[in-house]
């Protein structure tokens, strides 16, 4: 597990069984985040993608459901309280990468693989299975967890979360 300090709030949504919060690209770390955006609304109004939206506190959050980040930093380029980290090669715009879920349609036996055609860095691919299956591999390297295999599929198996360690994708 990540040894990161957790917020009151991370933990309270954690207790709730609530989804972590995902702060658009090259923010900066949670609590730093929390303490800095004053709630304008800026970055949310820049997003030509769409998926910005008020969260808690009005605070930005991405739903990808509403589509894909293009990672045209719009948003932070809006942002006039530094709430954002400079765009640079040494940083990535977030550490988020897919999950795919047991009920997706491939490991059902059913066709579908909607997922790889919409991945843009080519970092789904599928393993034929004994029986005539294909397990859906995600490659950690190369996925962008910009949400675009979220927003395409049709059963809602995939999940953009933080990247684990080694250790941790052993233990889940």
């Amino acid at each position: 597990m990540k040894n990161a300090p957790v917020s009151r709030r991370d933990l309270f949504n954690r207790l709730r069984g609530s989804a972590p919060l995902l702060r658009p690209p090259w923010s900066r770390p949670e609590q730093q985040f929390n303490e800095i955006c004053n709630a304008c609304g800026d970055c949310i109004s820049a997003c030509p993608a769409g998926i910005l939206v008020s969260g808690r506190a009005g605070l930005p959050i991405v739903d990808f459901v509403r589509g894909a980040c293009t990672f045209c930093a719009a948003c932070a380029d809006a942002c006039a309280n530094g709430c954002f980290v400079a765009r640079d090669a040494a940083n990535r715009p977030w550490t988020l990468t897919a999950r795919i879920a047991p009920s997706c349609l491939e490991l059902q036996g059913v066709a579908c693989r909607v997922c790889q055609d919409s991945c843009e860095a080519s970092a789904i691919s599928f393993r034929p299975l004994l029986g005539g299956r294909f397990e859906p591999v995600i490659c950690q390297d190369a996925c962008t967890g910009c949400g675009a295999c979220l927003a395409a599929c049709h059963v809602a198996a995939i999940a953009i979360s933080e990247r684990q360690t080694p250790a941790e994708e052993i233990r889940a």
